[in-house]
């Protein structure tokens, strides 16, 4: 841009001259002299750039090498136990009590929900389980505090739920993701406002945490008989 500017200032300053002088043989001359001396500028000006910007980069430092930021360590701080009680129980007893039929004595009740606050909050405790279905896997987390015993029979305590999950993380991981899918089929109604939709999302969500817990936590479950004489739940 420099160049140009110098080159028209020359040349203007050529056509000034031939102005001032009525000889259009005279303009003429002054004319190409000025167009002669603007190439030889400009090609004294290329040839001392040229050498200032070569010496530059000669003696420039080399560019430094950008390497990527590594990824941050997870740190876990809740554990198993406290995710299922405060995220994942509480959004799931949410989704379940939000739509069904409750049967009383004055008749049956339509629970859904109704109003655009409904809607959102019933979403906002879905979008808390599905995200929390990712915290489930995070690598380190523990999944209790302190270790607690069986507390019936073919229970497991924290120890023995904690030493499967070590054994096996593929098969846990692969239960967090299908109570994540449960979760997304919950969103996704409630997202549509399909309370029908909700009600059946809500029992695979249901299906989903029972598969876990079988696996993890009661596998080997005593279900003691009923006492004799007892009425069979229907």
């Amino acid at each position: 841009m420099r160049f140009s500017v110098s080159i028209l200032g020359v040349v203007r300053c050529g056509a000034a001259a031939s102005r001032a002088d009525g000889s259009p043989h005279e303009r003429q001359h002054l004319t190409g002299t000025s167009l002669a001396l603007a190439v030889s500028l400009l090609l004294s000006a290329c040839h001392g750039s040229g050498g200032r910007l070569a010496h530059a980069a000669a003696g420039a430092p080399a560019a430094r090498t950008l390497t990527a930021t590594p990824p941050a360590t997870y740190r876990p701080t809740a554990t198993l136990q406290e995710l299922m009680q405060f995220e994942i129980d509480s959004a799931a007893d949410f989704i379940w009590g939000s739509v069904g039929a409750i049967v009383t004595q004055a008749g049956t009740l339509d629970r859904r929900p109704r109003t655009d606050a409904e809607w959102s909050e019933l979403r906002g405790r879905t979008l808390v389980l599905v995200e929390a279905t990712n915290l489930l896997i995070v690598p380190g987390r523990r999944v209790a505090g302190r270790d607690f015993p069986p507390d019936a029979p073919g229970v497991l305590g924290a120890s023995d739920i904690q030493r499967n999950i070590d054994e096996a993380p593929a098969a846990f991981a692969a239960y967090a993701t299908s109570l994540r899918v449960a979760g997304l089929a919950v969103l996704s109604a409630v997202e549509q406002r399909d309370a029908g939709a909700l009600q059946h999302a809500g029992e695979a969500l249901d299906d989903a945490c029972e598969a876990c817990h079988r696996a993890n936590w009661y596998p080997h479950e005593i279900i003691p008989a009923l006492p004799a004489g007892a009425p069979a739940s229907p």
